[in-house]
């Protein structure tokens, strides 16, 4: 067998369906960018990097399978790690359109609002956050903590937090400290409750924290506290003359 025994096992369904030199060149650029060690029946322990470039250049032919195939949470979970490869390669436009393409999928054929769909959501954020693009990235967090909330047994859980965090610092990059504090304020205290101390996540809002805090507070006008002394001893030379 070509492909590798670890293959996740929602995989699995596209064995029979996809031809194995497809499911090869996917198979080696998901675990390339995973980091993961792949095991084939020729015993390569890793993927050489190159084989990566070789993968994305000829995904297209795995993506026409995907969209041949009937809708499927399957098929949505795919088209998402098709995404995050490409976000990974920092490939904007078909990152953005597979992440969409698999809510679509949830929300239009399996009328589904699961925390998939608002890890998607995230995820879109996250690249327009990538490129710069901070309102839309906010917008896109927004809808990833609506089904978050929605889909939370208690309202601050860890992922409650995690978008809490998002938003903040999306407030802050657009500049809209107070927002983006109220935020980071939020995140602190579920992470508090839930987290151990020396948490890394906690150690994050902390120092994220301080940043916009430090931002919130009113800027000194220092051209104002340096000329103010100059401006007592001139107005005080000024009296002694007219007196």
């Amino acid at each position: 067998m070509i492909f590798m025994k670890s293959l996740n096992a929602k995989l699995n369904f596209f064995i029979d369906t996809v031809d194995r030199d497809i499911l090869k060149k996917f198979t080696i650029g998901f675990y390339q960018l995973s980091n993961k060690e792949v095991n084939y029946s020729d015993n390569r322990d890793t993927i050489d990097k190159k084989e990566l470039v070789y993968f994305l250049e000829n995904i297209i032919s795995l993506e026409d399978e995907v969209v041949k195939s009937t809708p499927s949470e399957e098929i949505a979970f795919f088209l998402t790690h098709i995404a995050h490869m490409y976000a990974s390669s920092m490939m904007i436009e078909n990152s953005l359109y597979f992440y969409n393409e698999s809510i679509k999928i949830r929300e239009n054929y399996l009328e589904l609002r699961s925390l998939a769909t608002a890890e998607n959501y995230q995820s879109i954020g996250a690249v327009y956050e990538q490129i710069g693009s901070f309102d839309k990235a906010l917008s896109y967090y927004k809808k990833s903590l609506s089904i978050r909330k929605e889909l939370s047994y208690v309202e601050n859980n860890l992922l409650v937090a995690e978008s809490y965090s998002r938003i903040a610092l999306a407030y802050y990059y657009l500049e809209y400290y107070n927002l983006a504090f109220d935020y980071i304020e939020r995140t602190v205290r579920i992470r508090e409750k839930l987290l151990v101390p020396e948490h890394v996540l906690l150690e994050n809002s902390y120092y994220n924290y301080k940043i916009i805090k430090k931002a919130t507070e009113p800027k000194k006008d220092y051209l104002t506290i340096i000329l103010n002394p100059v401006r007592q001893i001139t107005g005080a030379i000024l009296n002694r003359l007219v007196g």
